[in-house]
């Protein structure tokens, strides 16, 4: 009853909405994991849920909810990520049994990484919308949807790690971020010309494999931190010359690309 009341005082009567910041954090998270069918995972008694400080996965600093650790925990249900606390940095519920869709513009505008790996999220990803800071996003595994304007990627994204998902269309490789360490769309049904000419001088590992990709790909300007990048199972064509350590991390499988040793 004390969180309904709560939740009712921090409604804006004008416009019908809910003021998250005027929720104590105890109240948020019990909204965040309302939708978890076996949240006592978390929580302890559901009827009447321990204080945050004592949740499982739950990192405080200084009253305030910093980081959420939920990976592996056998969690069932649906997640409310909207009503995260604005100061909760990292949340990470990789391989659990979560489904659902994610309000991407209600993130909190600290977050720095989100971790949904291996679960059953559904729906379009809103890059434009990402909070200024994150820095990683591992959505893989997931039954997520729709096209990836990669171009609206934070300037402060390092990972992107979408892997086994279900996205379409042509993807702009141009102007991805230049802290882009790694970018993997391995298993997705992503289609259209690859322009590798323009990737960031700091990207270590590009993983394009098992999509519809074709046409000629320019593979003369590679960055030279590149340890892995894999082009298989495309449509693509044309040639690339790689040095012996990087011979191996080269893979062309299924393509027309000819792979060369540089001499």
């Amino acid at each position: 009853m004390i969180c309904e009341l709560l939740f009712f005082d921090a409604v804006d009567s004008s416009l019908g909405r809910v003021d998250r910041e005027s929720l104590p954090q105890q109240t948020l998270m019990e909204m965040v994991i309302d939708g978890i069918t076996n949240k006592e995972r978390i929580c302890g008694d559901v009827d009447e849920p321990k204080d945050i400080e004592e949740w499982k996965g739950v990192e405080i600093e200084d009253g305030e909810v910093v980081e959420i650790n939920w990976n592996v925990y056998r969690l069932k249900g649906s997640v409310h990520l909207e009503w995260l606390p604005s100061s909760v940095q990292y949340f990470l519920v990789y391989t659990n049994e979560l489904f659902g869709t994610i309000e991407w513009t209600s993130l909190p505008t600290s977050m720095e990484n989100l971790d949904l790996g291996t679960n059953a999220f559904t729906g379009p990803i809103d890059l434009e919308r990402l909070p200024e800071r994150m820095e990683e996003i591992n959505i893989f595994n997931n039954e997520f949807c729709g096209s990836l304007k990669l171009e609206s990627l934070p300037d402060t994204m390092a990972h992107f790690i979408a892997h086994n998902n279900q996205f379409s269309g042509s993807v702009d490789f141009t102007q991805l971020p230049a802290a882009l360490v790694w970018l993997n769309l391995l298993n997705n049904q992503l289609s259209g010309s690859l322009d590798l000419t323009s990737l960031p001088s700091s990207m270590a590992r590009l993983n394009v494999g098992n999509n519809s990709f074709s046409g000629t790909v320019d593979l003369s300007q590679l960055p030279q931190e590149l340890e892995l990048l894999n082009l298989s199972y495309n449509q693509l064509s044309g040639e690339v010359f790689v040095s012996v350590a990087l011979f191996s991390g080269v893979d062309v499988r299924n393509t027309k690309i000819i792979k060369r040793l540089i001499e």
